[in-house]
């Protein structure tokens, strides 16, 4: 047959195989004189043509398939387009903001009124765009996980995402791995010094730090208290303690998925005709009771080793995005409490002149208040677990400010830094910031990505991950090597276009599942498919290249055998 596998790749594999690469077999009109063999049929022709026609297509649904669902399958079944959320949460304070201002005219034109009336439309369209895009994901998992468990794979499901949790924890033990390594090397550091300035400072010298006077060898055992005590608190960190809080977390999410059917498949129309139900991510909200006590408890072992202003105003900041994101920027009162939230935060963090704790706790309280009012309010309508959510993370405000203090690492530099020269206190704090950025970094990937990804796991996004975003390149693969007549076009699907899709959705997939962000996530499947594609095409090119010649001798040798007979 003239047309080769190679045809079907050519627009879309950099490396694909044409079928002029290497020299044909001679055809038998041109080696035999007599002209007795017999020329393909017309209905052969046309069968070819069809089969690499199907190949062709089912070529492009497999590409379309990598570059457009597997994207959407991984962005949507973490319950968000970050990047795309974020611009419609912007749009939407900006339109809130001009809605409050309009409405706070003692009198309006008809122009300042239809403006209105438009831009409360809008903000309803974009709010509705927003709960598409938070909700497709979850309500499509726990869908798609109660089918699969209804036909009786309901030890399957459980296998696969296990699976992909033991993927999730493993990643978490990396993080505290890399922590540990940084700690250890900050405890020899102290250590280090501690003996250096023994050998070095006059021991009987009066040293006066934070008010408090003792001698140099007095605050050299008080460092060296803490160097232990640091230790000792740095144990809620080791891997049975880790293990002990993953046991617990999957204990309290277990069922999840279960709680997202009942209150919208379960529901339906009250779901759909309730917009503060489903504009807002329903799976965050239902589990942000659980990650914030998760995430509390986390925190406090952390912060009695380390602890400054800095950390304590990104945990702030955290929150109140949390509660930002689920605020009704329509309602005036519920902008207003936020407004005062945000400007409380900021006196209490500011790095010029930080109001007293005692003032900001008192603000908070009456905020406290004050939002009980607001999320009973009528118009804004806000469901009970939104409401929670928001209680809940307010309480968590109130609580991070109420036991802010330096951390045991913070102390100690407080400690060298009067009884150290300039350089070696210099050179001490940047081998302390590297460990004090590892800790956080473990502490992060555990109360917010590892929390998030159990939340999405037992929801079901495991399955919609691998049932999705895997079988349909992977049956678009089998259609064509199906649909291919002959072994050599069945290998070169497999090898262009089987292997190549199926190892970059399958690296795509481990990063995200390890917690990597979708960008980078996709950008690594991308990277190794096309690896992969190049590998495979020079395989297939040396396959062919055998096949070529070894049909050319076997064409060489019956002409022999002809000539002689």
């Amino acid at each position: 047959m003239e047309g080769k596998v190679g045809n079907v790749f050519e627009t879309q594999f950099r490396y694909a195989v044409r079928n002029n690469r290497y020299p044909s077999a001679p055809s038998n009109q041109t080696n035999f004189q007599d002209n007795t063999a017999v020329k393909p049929s017309i209905t052969t022709e046309v069968k070819e043509k069809s089969v690499n026609h199907i190949l062709r297509n089912s070529g492009i649904a497999a590409g379309i398939g990598v570059l457009l669902l597997a994207p959407a399958v991984i962005l949507v079944s973490k319950g968000k387009f970050p990047k795309i959320s974020n611009y419609l949460t912007k749009r939407l304070n900006k339109i809130s903001t001009k809605i409050q201002e309009l409405k706070a005219k003692p009198q309006m034109t008809r122009v300042e009124m239809a403006y209105l009336n438009s831009l409360q439309k809008t903000n309803k369209t974009l709010n509705s765009a927003k709960g598409f895009l938070l909700n497709t994901g979850p309500l499509k998992d726990v869908l798609f996980e109660k089918l699969l468990r209804k036909i009786g794979l309901g030890k399957v499901c459980n296998k696969v995402t296990g699976f992909f949790e033991k993927m999730a924890v493993k990643m978490t033990s990396i993080a505290y791995k890399k922590s540990n390594n940084a700690f250890v090397l900050m405890k020899d550091n102290f250590a280090q010094v501690n003996k250096n300035l023994l050998s070095s400072l006059d021991h009987s010298k009066v040293v006066t730090i934070n008010g408090v006077s003792k001698t140099v060898a007095e605050w050299l055992g008080t460092a060296g208290q803490k160097l232990s005590e640091i230790d000792t608190a740095y144990d809620a960190f080791r891997p049975q303690a880790v293990s002990k809080r993953y046991k617990w977390l999957r204990k309290q999410f277990n069922g999840l998925g279960d709680v997202v059917f009942d209150k919208t498949y379960g529901n339906l129309k009250k779901f759909l005709t309730s917009p503060r139900s489903w504009t807002s991510f329903i799976t965050e909200d239902l589990a942000a009771p659980t990650k914030i006590k998760f995430a509390r408890n986390i925190s406090n072992k952390k912060r009695i080793i380390t602890s400054n202003r800095t950390d304590t105003a990104k945990e702030l900041n955290r929150v109140v995005s949390d509660i930002e994101s689920s605020i009704d920027m329509t309602h005036k009162g519920s902008v207003d409490l936020l407004k005062q939230l945000k400007k409380t935060i900021s006196g209490f963090t500011s790095k010029d002149k930080p109001q007293p704790k005692e003032t900001i706790l008192e603000q908070i309280n009456a905020i406290i208040q004050d939002s009980a009012n607001i999320l009973n309010d009528s118009e804004a309508k806000y469901s009970s677990i939104t409401s929670k959510k928001i209680k809940k993370s307010l309480g968590n405000i109130r609580y991070i400010i109420s036991t802010d203090k330096k951390g045991k690492v913070e102390e100690l530099l407080d400690i060298y830094k009067h009884l150290l020269s300039k350089e070696d206190y210099a050179a001490l704090k940047k081998s302390v910031e590297k460990s004090r950025v590892a800790i956080n970094n473990a502490v992060d990937t555990e109360s917010d990505k590892f929390v998030d990804k159990m939340r999405d796991l037992k929801a079901g996004s495991a399955l919609s991950d691998v049932g999705i975003g895997l079988l349909f390149p992977l049956g678009s693969t089998a259609v064509a090597i199906s649909m291919a007549d002959t072994k050599e076009k069945k290998r070169s699907v497999g090898l262009n276009l089987g292997i190549p899709l199926l190892v970059g959705l399958a690296t795509s997939m481990v990063g995200t599942v390890a917690m990597l962000a979708a960008g980078p996530s996709m950008a690594l499947g991308l990277v190794t498919s096309t690896i992969t594609n190049q590998i495979c095409s020079r395989v297939d090119d040396r396959l062919k290249k055998k096949d070529a010649e070894k049909n050319l001798a076997q064409i060489q040798q019956n002409q022999a055998t002809t000539t002689k007979a």
